[in-house]
C-alpha cells in the first residue's frame, strides 16, 4: 500500500529522533554494557520504521551510518564489547549463509529469490561488521550463493512451463496418496498414528514441491483442502469412536473392582474363591483401555484381589477357639523338633503330626521348617539334601489345601524373584565392554546367578508339591 506524504514525514521525524538518541549515547553516563543494549534497541527500532521521503532517504541513511560508525569507534575503547559484537555479527552471518544454502535445493524459485533478498537485506542493513579475516570469506560465500540462485532462476524461466506442469502432476499424486490414507480401513490406534505421521510428511512434500501453473492453482488448492478436511474428519470419527469404547471399558473395569471389594466384605470368603478367579479372567478380556488409566485401574484391581486372598489366608489361621488349641499343640511340636535326638523316622512322625494341626501362621511355619532342616543336617544330610528331604516330607504329609497354600506362597516368591532378576538383567545394559573388570558389574552378575539358582530351587519345590 502506498504511504501518504504525512506517513513519510512522520517516519522521517522518528528516524531523526533515533539519530539524536544515538548521538547522546556517547555523552551520557552509564556502563558500556547498558549503552550497548540501548544501541541495539535503536538499531532494531530504525528498521521497524517505514520509508521516508525519497529526497531525504540517502541523506538520513548516511547520517545514521555515520553515527553508528562513531559508536563503534567508541566501543573500541572497550575491546571486550567490540569482540562480543564482532562475534555476534559473525554468528548471525554464518546462520544466514547456512539458511541461504538450503534455498539452492528449493523447488520454488520464486520463493527462494524472495527469501534470499530478505537475507541480503538483513546482512547489509541490520548486522554490523565482522573481523577482517572473516569478512572476505563470508562475502565470497554469499555472492556464490546469489550467483547459483540467479542461474537456477534463469534455468527455471527457460523451462518454466515444463517444470510447473511436473510440479502440478507431483502434487496431484501426493493428494491422491492422502485420499488413500483415509480410504483404507484402520481399527487400531497404532495404525492411525502411522497414518498421521505419513499424512504430515505428504503435506510437507506438497508444500516443498514448488509452484504450479497459475490457471490451475485455484482448482488444485480447493481439491487439496477438501481432501485434507476429509482426512481430519475420518480421523476424528475414529478417535471419537475409540474414546467411547475406552469409556465403556473403563466402566467395566471399575465395576469389576467394586465387585471384588463387595465380595471381600462377605463372611465365607473360601466359597467366593472361584468367583474371584472368574472375575480375574473377565478383566483380561477388557480391551482396549488407555494406558495410564489401565495402569491405575490394574493396580487397584490387583490390590483388591490380593487383599481378598490375604483375608482367606488370615481367616484360616485364627478363626476359632480351636485354632488356638491347634497353635498350642504346634508350639509343642516345634519344641519337640528342637529337642529331638532320635532317628529320621521319628522326625517324620513329628512332621506328620504337625500337619494334622494345620491352623498355623506363615511365620511359625517357617520356624518349624527351619528347625526340621537343622535336625536333618544333624542326621548327616547336606544343605541341599536336607532341603530335598524337607520338600519330600511336605509332599508326603501335607493335605491338598496345605499344598495349595504352599504353592501360592511359592508363586508369590517366584514372581518377586523373577521381577528382581529382570531388573538386574536390565542393569547390565548400563555397562559397556570397558566395564568387564568393574566390581559393581561383578556384583550384578553374582546377584543374577544367585537369583537364578533360587528360582530353580523354588520351581523344583513347587513341582514336587504339585505332583
Amino acid at each position: 500500500m502506498k504511504l501518504s506524504q504525512k506517513n513519510l514525514d512522520d517516519n522521517l521525524v522518528e528516524k531523526k529522533l533515533l539519530i539524536e538518541n544515538l548521538k547522546e549515547l556517547l555523552n551520557t553516563d552509564g556502563s558500556i554494557n547498558d549503552k550497548y543494549n540501548k544501541f541495539k534497541k535503536i538499531q532494531n527500532s530504525w528498521f521497524k520504521i517505514g520509508n521516508v521521503p525519497r529526497s531525504q532517504d540517502l541523506i538520513i541513511w548516511n547520517n545514521f551510518q555515520h553515527h553508528i560508525k562513531n559508536f563503534y569507534d567508541y566501543l573500541h575503547l572497550n575491546r571486550k564489547f567490540k569482540e562480543i559484537d564482532l562475534d555476534h555479527n559473525l554468528k548471525e552471518k554464518e546462520k544466514i549463509i547456512f539458511s541461504a544454502k538450503k534455498l539452492i535445493n528449493s523447488n520454488d524459485q520464486y520463493k527462494a529469490i524472495r527469501d534470499f533478498e530478505r537475507f541480503k537485506k538483513r546482512w547489509k542493513f541490520e548486522l554490523g561488521p565482522v573481523k577482517k579475516e572473516n569478512k572476505e570469506k563470508l562475502e565470497k560465500e554469499i555472492r556464490n550463493i546469489e550467483e547459483i540462485l540467479n542461474n537456477k532462476r534463469k534455468e527455471f524461466e527457460l523451462n518454466k512451463d515444463a517444470i510447473l506442469s511436473l510440479n502440478y502432476n507431483t502434487k496431484n499424486k501426493l493428494v491422491n496418496d492422502i485420499e488413500g490414507l483415509y480410504q483404507t480401513d484402520s481399527n487400531s490406534i497404532k495404525d492411525w498414528q502411522e497414518k498421521i505421521k505419513t499424512f504430515e510428511s505428504i503435506k510437507k512434500n506438497i508444500e516443498d514441491t514448488g509452484p504450479i501453473p497459475r490457471k490451475l492453482k485455484k482448482s488444485f488448492w480447493n481439491n487439496y483442502k477438501k481432501v485434507v478436511r476429509e482426512f481430519y474428519s475420518t480421523k476424528n470419527i475414529f478417535f471419537k469412536k475409540i474414546k467411547k469404547v475406552y469409556t465403556e471399558n473403563l466402566s467395566k473395569q471399575n465395576s469389576l473392582i467394586n465387585e471384588i471389594i463387595n465380595i471381600s466384605s462377605k463372611d465365607d470368603l473360601e466359597k467366593e474363591r472361584q468367583n474371584v478367579i472368574s472375575i480375574q479372567k473377565q478383566w483380561k478380556l477388557i480391551k482396549p483401555v488407555p494406558y495410564k488409566a489401565n495402569e491405575k485401574n490394574w493396580k487397584n484391581f490387583k490390590n483388591s484381589c490380593d487383599l481378598f486372598f490375604q483375608k482367606i489366608s488370615q481367616n484360616k489361621n485364627l478363626k476359632t477357639k480351636e485354632n488356638k488349641q491347634f497353635e498350642l499343640k504346634q508350639n509343642k511340636l516345634i519344641e519337640d523338633v528342637e529337642k529331638f535326638s532320635g532317628e529320621l523316622v521319628g522326625l517324620e512322625k513329628i512332621f506328620e503330626e504337625y500337619f494334622l494341626n494345620n491352623k498355623l501362621s506363615s511365620e511359625k511355619e517357617k520356624i518349624f521348617f527351619d528347625k526340621i532342616k537343622t535336625q536333618l543336617i544333624k542326621q548327616g544330610l547336606k544343605e541341599e539334601e536336607s532341603q530335598n528331604k524337607l520338600n519330600e516330607m511336605k509332599s508326603k504329609f501335607m493335605s491338598y489345601d496345605q499344598k495349595k497354600s504352599e504353592v501360592y506362597k511359592l508363586n508369590l516368591r517366584l514372581d518377586k524373584l523373577k521381577k528382581d532378576l529382570t531388573q538386574q538383567e536390565n542393569n547390565l545394559l548400563f555397562f559397556n565392554d570397558k566395564s568387564k573388570e568393574n566390581k559393581l558389574l561383578k556384583t550384578v552378575y553374582l546377584k543374577i546367578k544367585n537369583q537364578k539358582l533360587e528360582i530353580e530351587k523354588l520351581i523344583i519345590e513347587k513341582n514336587k508339591l504339585i505332583k
